[in-house]
């Protein structure tokens, strides 16, 4: 299958149009290796983070940073696009006039099946469904042959106003994870210790560092965090929070697919907490926020190795199950028109 992830812009645009040849990421201005700037996005030439993982599903798959070349999009064979749009919706200002159209896309590559991308859960206000973000995307997703999210089907939630308006197939297709890759580099024998993770997002902190600092306080176990002022290269700050047993995350918020569970489940490391989708199925035992139970649960977690490890392998078995590369392409391979 040939393959293009073409997304029109990315944050502060410091994620450049790559290609994937040999397990490794070429810029594809130059064909150098490639390990972008984008913090998120990767942690070196060889292993890329979530959205950006899906170039590796293909021999040869491509991302194209749409902004980069605006009309004049690169020529190349391709047979199935995942195509985003999230800044230039709605927007009127000279730069994104015209040239981020579906239309362009089936006119450069009129072999290609275009595949709508729902990467983002929300434009303008919750639940706002006259924003005009959201018509906008509509409108953008009855270009597109059929539509993908990384929710699953049966938690659609607050997609469902935008399947029943686009009359279109939602397919979920998870955000692929280099599980090897992040298994040999960062997985080790935990610490009998917590991490308490706490997104740039306020509201999805919650009450998480109170709650592990009054669990490490009363069974004697170090608790360690990221001050959120604080700036940590990625791949240091996954060695950081990888050394810890548990993990707790208490995000409230549940329309979040949780990305963060999907690496700490890759490298033995326990998640305590929260409703994002990926919690429920990695760690469905501690999928709440009720304090009470989550007690509960890590005593029982502490006091019996034989628990805590069948919930590490539960979590492992799921991880594979659906976030490996090849459980994501065979997922790709069902999609619905």
């Amino acid at each position: 299958m040939k393959f293009g992830l073409i997304i029109d812009g990315i944050g502060t645009d410091d994620m450049d149009s790559f290609y994937v040849k040999d397990n490794k990421a070429y810029k594809f201005s130059d064909d150098t290796p490639y390990s972008p700037t984008h913090e998120l996005g990767s942690l070196g030439s060889e292993c890329f983070i979530s959205t950006f993982n899906y170039p590796w599903l293909f021999e040869n798959g491509h991302f194209i940073n749409w902004s980069e070349f605006k009309y004049d999009l690169p020529d190349l064979d391709l047979d199935l696009i995942f195509v985003v749009r999230e800044r230039s919706l709605a927007r009127t200002d000279g730069f994104w006039d015209g040239w981020c159209e579906v239309d362009n896309l089936r006119k450069k590559y009129p072999n290609a099946k275009i595949v709508g991308f729902l990467k983002e859960i929300w434009v303008g206000e919750p639940y706002d469904y006259s924003h005009v973000k959201h018509l906008a995307r509509i409108d953008f997703l009855k270009e597109c042959d059929t539509v993908i999210m990384n929710r699953p089907e049966n938690k659609i939630g607050v997609f469902e106003h935008l399947r029943d308006a686009v009359q279109k197939p939602f397919n979920f297709v998870a955000q692929p994870h280099n599980i090897d890759y992040f298994y040999d580099t960062f997985g080790s024998n935990q610490h009998q210790s917590i991490w308490a993770y706490l997104p740039q997002n306020p509201p999805r902190r919650a009450n998480t560092y109170e709650f592990a600092n009054y669990i490490g306080n009363k069974f004697n176990i170090q608790v360690k965090y990221k001050p959120s002022v604080a700036h940590i290269p990625l791949r240091d700050f996954i060695i950081e929070w990888s050394s810890c047993m548990y993990h707790f995350n208490l995000d409230p918020i549940d329309y979040f697919p949780g990305k963060q569970v999907v690496h700490t489940a890759s490298v033995g490391t326990i998640n305590i907490g929260g409703v994002n989708d990926n919690h429920f199925l990695l760690y469905p035992e501690t999928a709440t926020c009720d304090v009470k139970v989550l007690e509960e649960k890590f005593t029982e977690y502490y006091e019996d190795d034989t628990k805590r490890n069948q919930v590490v392998q539960y979590a492992w078995d799921k991880l594979n199950e659906v976030f490996s590369f090849n459980a994501v392409k065979e997922q790709i391979e069902n999609i619905r028109y």
